[in-house]
């Protein structure tokens, strides 16, 4: 019923499965940025101190997603392209 699955198969779902957790993260951070500066009251002047401190700590939280996502991504795809290479010769 089960089937065995190959250590290849299993890295890829452990990468998928970071990929996706990064990436859900990522979202949501955009959807609580979006939520706090849409729909809270603001200074028509200036940003209120505390919301540049969450906005700062957000966007360092965005970046390292990013970069993770694309660092996951990148080795994969290197690896892929080398081993469609090996394949050829």
């Amino acid at each position: 019923m089960f089937k065995e699955l190959t250590t290849e198969e299993i890295e890829v779902r452990v990468w998928a499965l970071i990929v996706l957790t990064l990436a859900g993260i990522l979202l949501l951070s955009v959807i609580a940025i979006l939520g706090a500066v849409i729909f809270v009251e603001q200074d028509m002047n200036a940003i209120a101190p505390i919301d540049e401190a969450f906005l700062a700590i957000m966007k360092d939280i965005m970046l390292l997603c990013i970069g993770a996502i694309g660092g996951i991504v990148g080795r994969k795809g290197a690896y892929s392209a080398i081993n469609a290479m090996k394949d050829k010769e």
